[in-house]
């Protein structure tokens, strides 16, 4: 019966389960290599636009589309499941774990096989670890989607470790005498310590703990390096894959503190169930349209950092600037406490890290390579559309159209509780949609941009005693249709804004009535919203229509 994990050193002889448990990394190697290189060679303009390429990305991107497909249930569309791109990692995991767990061996007389695929893991858990992974560096998938990943190795190694346990256990039980002999060793000690401290980092880690209860969420993952040291006594074969993973957890950290972190000072202004941050940094960063930055406010909270999206655009050329601008609504525990917190004109002392978030196209190739543009969001989400939409009336009402761009319709969405929410863009969509009017006067290559506006709280006018530049046209001037028509009058332009209430946007419907047959479509919302955009675009995807969707979700 192997129960010997064995040593590093020459006398020792050779353990056969580290064929195995080099396979398992062999394998998850390869896989990170792979998308590393498709990362590459997406980033090179010769091979991104060389007709091959743009076949391959044609057929990759309906495949995506469908593997987007999230099962939901009921009237809100609540995932139940992750989506079907997900579960295919999750059963790629099981195929590769399973057959070198069981091949050629007997878990009865050989359990240490588990332990060694356990270990073989970590590595790659360390190196997803955090904001700035090094996984997230060389694949240049967002954390946020790498959580699930890290979340999924988490599970896969606790797992592993169960059976190593109790298969040793079972083995031992029959014979009382050697069970307290083995209990007594300090090999056993050291090695169920390592799991009583897995198991605790595994449980503080559940949804309800780290959605309601960040603080202990945070605290509860030092308790990893209880894990390590006591493993490390354990079993010496598990330290070279241990230094491994510290060493990219040490240049994740490196990283966040050193490069992406900064001080800044945070100017509040209040509005309407929302507060805006102007943000004045120590040094200035690059960012571009769908990232966001982590804030931490030391007078709202010591530890907790949130993420919000940048919405300001003004940039310089290489899009470094030392100012930006995030709008904060109120929404759960850390923003409701920072809304009634907070004194107008007040400024507070900030940490910033960022910018974070899988940057989209730029956006003058959004208007080359798409025949229509669509952006949909609900509640804080928001955020997102509005700083794209700047970015595009930025460059389409500024540029001499020369390059005849493709993009003919630009359709805005968006879905609030309240018209309350509406106050502080409101006013700046209808300036857009005037401008846009205007410019289309002039010349006919502009795109058109269309405005809804969802409240699902009934209401019969919108509230137009808030500051505005836009003056509201009198009543009897307004045109009537499905819902409310709310004219705004500009610079001598109308801009029509649609007004839904008690309805919610129907994303199936509301990207083909945008037309086009190669749309992009960006959202931002709640999950179970972009789990019914993800379905839609998957639904709705085939050879001669193939939406690229860009979803920006805090939260995987």
């Amino acid at each position: 019966m192997d129960h010997e994990h064995g040593a590093i050193d020459g006398s020792t002889p050779w353990n056969s389960n580290i064929t195995y448990a080099g396979a398992m990394a062999g394998v998850i190697a390869g896989l990170t290599f792979v998308i590393a290189f498709r990362h590459v060679v997406s980033c090179s303009p010769s091979v991104s636009k060389s007709s091959f390429f743009q076949r391959y990305s044609r057929v990759e991107r309906f495949i995506i589309n469908k593997c987007n497909y999230t099962l939901t249930i009921g009237s809100r569309k609540q995932p139940v499941l992750p989506p079907i791109g997900a579960l295919l990692l999750l059963v790629a995991l099981l195929s590769t774990a399973l057959p070198l767990l069981l091949v050629q061996t007997d878990l009865k007389l050989n359990s240490n096989r588990a332990g060694f695929l356990a270990i073989s893991i970590v590595p790659f858990l360390l190196a997803s670890t955090g904001k700035n992974s090094a996984m997230a560096l060389v694949t240049g998938i967002s954390h946020v989607k790498l959580n699930y990943l890290h979340r999924m190795l988490a599970t896969t190694i606790v797992v592993l470790t169960t059976i190593h346990m109790a298969y040793m256990f079972r083995s031992w039980s029959p014979f009382s005498w050697f069970l307290a002999e083995q209990l007594e060793s300090e090999k056993v000690r050291y090695g169920l310590a390592g799991y009583s401290c897995l198991l605790f980092v595994f449980v503080m880690s559940l949804y309800p703990i780290r959605r309601y209860c960040h603080e202990v969420f945070l605290a509860a993952h030092l308790v990893s390096f209880g894990f390590i040291g006591a493993i490390a006594k354990h079993t010496p074969y598990a330290m070279r894959y241990f230094l491994a993973g510290l060493l990219c957890y040490c240049l994740n950290i490196m990283a966040g503190w050193c490069v992406k972190s900064r001080l800044a000072r945070a100017r509040v202004e209040v509005l309407n169930n929302c507060t805006r941050l102007s943000i004045r940094l120590s040094s200035p960063i690059i960012h571009h349209p769908g990232q966001h930055i982590y804030i931490n406010l030391p007078r709202i909270s010591y530890f907790e950092w949130h993420p919000f999206t940048i919405t300001s655009i003004h940039a310089a050329e290489d899009n470094a600037c030392d100012m930006v601008e995030v709008h904060v609504f109120v929404r759960g525990n850390y923003t409701k406490k920072l809304f009634k917190t907070v004194q107008q004109g007040e400024e507070l002392v900030a940490f910033v890290s960022g910018p974070y978030g899988t940057s989209i196209d730029p956006v003058k190739d959004i208007l080359l390579k798409h025949d229509s543009v669509v952006l949909m969001s609900a509640g804080a989400g928001i955020t997102f559309p509005i700083r794209l939409l700047r970015e595009l009336a930025s460059r389409s009402l500024n540029d001499d159209w020369k390059n005849s761009y493709r993009t003919t319709d630009i359709s805005f969405g968006c879905c609030v509780r309240t018209d309350d929410e509406l106050g502080w863009f409101r006013s700046e969509i209808g300036n857009l949609i005037a401008s846009f009017d205007q410019a289309r006067k002039n010349n006919g290559n502009v795109p058109r941009l269309h405005a809804t506006f969802y409240v699902t709280r009934s209401s019969c006018e919108i509230d137009t005693d808030a500051p505005c530049e836009i003056e509201p046209l009198p009543a009897s001037e307004k045109p009537r249709g499905n819902g409310m028509m709310t004219a705004y009058q500009a610079n001598g332009n109308t801009a029509i804004v649609d007004v839904k209430y008690g309805s919610r946007i129907d994303p199936t419907k509301f990207i083909k009535e945008a037309g086009g047959q190669t749309p992009a479509v960006f959202v931002c919302g709640p999950s179970s919203f972009n789990a019914s955009c993800k379905n839609a675009v998957a639904s709705l995807s085939r050879p001669g229509f193939l939406p690229r969707i860009h979803t920006e979700e805090f939260e995987f």
